[in-house]
């Protein structure tokens, strides 16, 4: 069983595209809990302080080629956009208790449930903007990040 750095550095190792990633700070993270109300889980916020501001466009393709119904993970949002996104799509149908975190190739986001209390990881849900509708994709960001790594290639 691969540990939470290592599901990290190889997710980043096989779908990052371009220069490293912006790497993100507590404090960034903690704007994030102040503004938006909750606590993010402690997986994703060192997944941002380990690696920043990911970009996976070629999970796409592999996402397409092989016909795939899961959606494709295209960026992690900057702090700032993670508030500002979240915001928006709050007034667009998304329900209040979802925190966007990345989003796919149509912008749709993905996001943690809005959580008050400190926890080590949290389930990974998925909004669709079209039909304004969440699905849980995984039980953890770890197991998340490991759907990608367990079912495509990369780079």
């Amino acid at each position: 069983m691969r540990s939470r750095t290592e599901i990290f550095d190889e997710f980043v190792s096989r779908f990052h595209y371009g220069q490293p990633g912006r790497l993100v700070n507590e404090k960034e993270l903690d704007k994030i809990d102040e503004v938006l109300n909750t606590r993010l889980p402690a997986a994703y916020r060192q997944f941002m302080m380990r690696h920043g501001v990911v970009f996976t466009p070629s999970i796409l393709d592999e996402i397409a080629d092989d016909q795939m119904d899961h959606p494709d993970l295209q960026e992690f949002l900057k702090p700032m956009d993670v508030i500002e996104g979240t915001k928006m799509y709050w007034s667009a149908g998304m329900p209040t208790d979802v925190i966007g975190f990345a989003s796919d190739c149509m912008g749709n986001m993905f996001g943690f449930l809005r959580n008050s209390v400190p926890s080590d990881d949290s389930p990974v849900v998925f909004f669709d903007h079209d039909f304004v509708e969440v699905d849980e994709l995984s039980p953890s960001f770890n197991e998340f990040l490991s759907w990608y790594l367990d079912h495509l290639k990369g780079l």
